[in-house]
């Protein structure tokens, strides 16, 4: 503490102006600079060792209380380090779970696949269908087919011996228009379950159309521009309905 403010941080003066009038002034203490105490102040280096622990996550604070900067009567500051978590090329995470989207080709959705994924922990594992199994572009409600790997996702913070899961996310490349040739497409109808019916039609009497490229969007634009105000009515009265006037 100060002693020539005793810790006030000011000192009192009084100052005489007259016979028998004195002025009181209050000025900041010089000898603490108004802090009400005195201290030797140093700058020191310290090493701070951040443990990351398995499965924190984004935004994550670890905290080192007492750390930061000091001050007399008054407790001691905290060191805050926030996680930033990277984006991965291949995993996205949410929680405990991972996911990655593989694209397939539609030979490897109906016979079958099998590749190498490097694990975020540098494991290589083999994702591999199984027989007879198919993977189908989209579901019936136009959601993507997602399937899981168990117990291959993010160790749980806390409970590292507890992970997620590991989804997998597939999408469906059909061949493009003109890739297969006519050989082919007869193989195909072979193999492949239901395959088109021939239909018997005379050409001359049945017109035959082709599909072109659309969107849903559109559905209800087609047509000439309607004109149906044309035919309204700028009479109150409904039709059929006759005002006589009687002198």
């Amino acid at each position: 503490m100060c002693t020539a403010c005793d810790g006030q941080g000011v000192v009192i003066e009084l100052r005489q102006i007259a016979l028998g009038m004195v002025q009181q002034l209050q000025r900041r203490c010089t000898d603490c600079g108004g802090q009400g105490y005195c201290a030797t102040k140093k700058k020191e280096r310290k090493i701070l060792e951040v443990l990351v622990e398995k499965g924190m996550k984004h935004n994550q604070k670890i905290t080192f209380r007492g750390m930061a900067d000091e001050k007399p009567n008054m407790e001691a500051g905290d060191v805050n380090f926030i996680i930033q978590e990277k984006e991965h090329d291949l995993f996205k995470r949410k929680g405990a779970d991972l996911l990655i989207t593989k694209t397939l080709s539609l030979n490897e959705a109906l016979c079958g696949f099998e590749w190498i994924v490097k694990h975020l922990d540098g494991r290589e594992i083999a994702i591999k269908s199984k027989p007879g199994e198919v993977i189908k572009p989209e579901q019936s409600s136009s959601a993507p087919f997602v399937k899981i790997v168990p117990n291959e996702g993010m160790p749980s913070h806390g409970n590292p011996f507890v992970k997620g899961n590991l989804y997998v996310l597939f999408r469906v490349e059909f061949p493009s228009d003109g890739e297969l040739n006519a050989k082919a497409i007869k193989e195909l109808k072979k193999v492949l379950p239901n395959p088109a019916m021939d239909v018997s039609y005379d050409e001359e009497e049945v017109e035959v159309c082709h599909l072109e490229q659309a969107d849903v969007k559109n559905f209800g634009k087609g047509g000439a521009a309607s004109n149906d105000n044309n035919y309204d009515s700028d009479d109150d009265e409904g039709p059929g309905q006759v005002q006589c006037q009687q002198s």
